[in-house]
């Protein structure tokens, strides 16, 4: 039981800093560059900085605070993001340069909250992929699809830059993927990766709605 707290606990801190301090880099080597030439630019770009640090101090406290005791009055009471928060994370991705179009039929579907967590989590980690791996000019789809039981969560780009591949996919490499895997099987979903043909990478999940036992009366 502490074992799988621990691998819950380092998944949830591992996706709020990658996400936040990859827009950091980002945003920071923007307002670096244009400094001299376009300060207006410079000052946006340090502004999106701020905002992407204040929000990752924030969820940093938030995954922190699931180690006090219960009855810490500190202690975070902000629920866990789902897919009702997806165009603002999308938003700040947008800030940040990347090109994502967003498509969903799942409207009206009440997700468990352990697989609105994953569902979210799995887009934030592929998107923050996208952009430390597929280059300046690469564009990512979202699409999340409510079919039969489940709802599909995939992400697509369309470039990788310089043979780069995303955290995890190679051995010794980073926790992305393997935390996107222990996400989804935590709540039994199945869970696809892998390079496209042509180009990009591709990240597929599927995740029930209800358990498999529910589904099948």
């Amino acid at each position: 039981r502490v074992a799988e707290e621990r691998l819950r606990i380092a998944r949830d801190l591992h996706d709020v800093v990658a996400h936040h301090i990859a827009l950091v880099n980002v945003q920071a080597g923007v307002a670096s560059h244009v400094m001299d030439k376009r300060p207006d630019q410079a000052k946006e770009a340090l502004a999106h900085v701020r905002e992407a640090s204040r929000s990752a101090l924030d969820e940093l406290r938030a995954t922190v605070g699931l180690l006090r005791q219960s009855g810490d009055p500190e202690a975070p009471t902000e629920p866990a993001p789902g897919l009702a928060r997806l165009d603002e994370l999308v938003g700040t991705f947008h800030h940040a340069g990347l090109r994502v179009e967003v498509a969903r039929t799942d409207q009206g579907t009440e997700l468990p909250a352990a697989v609105d967590l994953a569902a979210y989590r799995i887009i934030q980690e592929a998107l923050t992929n996208v952009q430390k791996h597929a280059g300046r000019q690469a564009k990512a789809e979202v699409s999340v699809v409510r079919v039969g039981p489940d709802i599909e969560v995939t992400v697509l780009d369309d470039g990788t830059a310089d043979g780069e591949v995303p955290d995890g996919t190679t051995e010794g490499g980073g926790h992305g993927l393997l935390g996107m895997r222990e996400r989804v099987t935590a709540v039994r979903g199945t869970l696809t990766t892998g390079p496209r043909y042509g180009g990009g990478f591709r990240v597929h999940a599927i995740l029930p709605v209800r358990s498999r036992t529910d589904a099948a009366t």
